[in-house]
């Protein structure tokens, strides 16, 4: 059978893992999917927990971006979004979930990770030099 002409066929396999950038942003990622969810649940009236964002009393709405539990600067000492609306939240962070998709963001990811290693890293070092 021979194919159309409008149809593009090649011949490549489906990595098998990925690298730990891919990681990353798949992280970042579904962790954004999972909180415009709880924001769609709140918005219902429902209860959530562990939610990433807030209003404070003038109606404003603040979302702390995370890596893990690492803050997620994307200016230098900026990691948290400020929105007047819920719709306006939601927008903001579908537009950092296409940013993370193309890369935008694999800096600031990277620098998240070594942070969390580097915890990491000194936790077991003062353990270690306790049992000494």
């Amino acid at each position: 059978m021979a194919a159309k002409s409008s149809i593009s066929l090649v011949s490549v396999q489906k990595p098998t893992a990925n690298t730990p950038i891919l990681q990353r942003r798949n992280k970042l990622t579904a962790n954004i999917e999972q909180q415009i969810t709880k924001i769609g649940l709140f918005r219902e009236g429902k209860r959530i927990s562990r939610e990433q964002f807030w209003v404070d009393a003038g109606g404003a709405i603040y979302f702390l971006l995370r890596y893990g539990k690492q803050p997620l600067e994307l200016e230098k000492g900026k990691s948290t979004l400020k929105a007047a609306t819920f719709d306006d939240l939601v927008a903001q962070l579908d537009e950092i979930k296409t940013i993370t998709v193309a890369g935008g963001l694999d800096e600031a990811l990277s620098a998240c990770a070594n942070a969390v290693r580097s915890n990491f890293k000194a936790a077991k070092d003062k353990k270690a030099g306790k049992g000494a």
